[in-house]
C-alpha cells in the first residue's frame, strides 16, 4: 500500500477486505505499553506489583521500629545495671500480707 500498489490485489493476497487495509493504515497499532493497559493479565500483574511494593514498605517500617525498640531496650538495660542498685522486687511483703490464704477445695 505504501508503494502505491493495487490495494484490491493486496487484499485478495492477504485474504482480507480492502477496507480493513485502509483501517490498519489509518489506525496504526498502539505501542505495547498502551495495549497492556487493556490487558487483564497485565493489569492484574501491575496491581500485584503495587501490593508487593506496599508490603515491602510496611515490612521496612516494622523492621525500623523493631530496631529502634531493641536499641532503646539495650540502653535502658545498660542504665539499670550501671546504677548499682538491686532494683525493685516484683512483689513486696505488704502486697501479700493483706490477703488470707485459702487451701484449694
Amino acid at each position: 500500500m505504501a508503494l502505491g500498489g493495487n490495494v484490491s490485489a493486496l487484499a485478495r493476497e492477504l485474504g482480507v477486505h480492502r477496507n480493513l487495509l485502509y483501517y490498519w493504515r489509518d489506525h496504526p497499532r498502539e505501542s505495547p505499553a498502551a495495549v497492556g493497559e487493556w490487558d487483564p493479565q497485565g493489569q492484574q500483574i501491575r496491581e500485584l506489583e503495587g501490593r508487593i511494593a506496599g508490603l515491602e514498605g510496611a515490612l521496612g517500617r516494622k523492621t525500623l521500629e523493631a530496631d529502634f525498640f531493641a536499641s532503646a531496650l539495650r540502653r535502658v538495660g545498660g542504665r539499670r545495671r550501671s546504677s548499682g542498685s538491686p532494683g525493685v522486687p516484683a512483689s513486696t511483703e505488704k502486697s501479700g500480707s493483706g490477703r488470707k490464704r485459702r487451701k484449694a477445695d
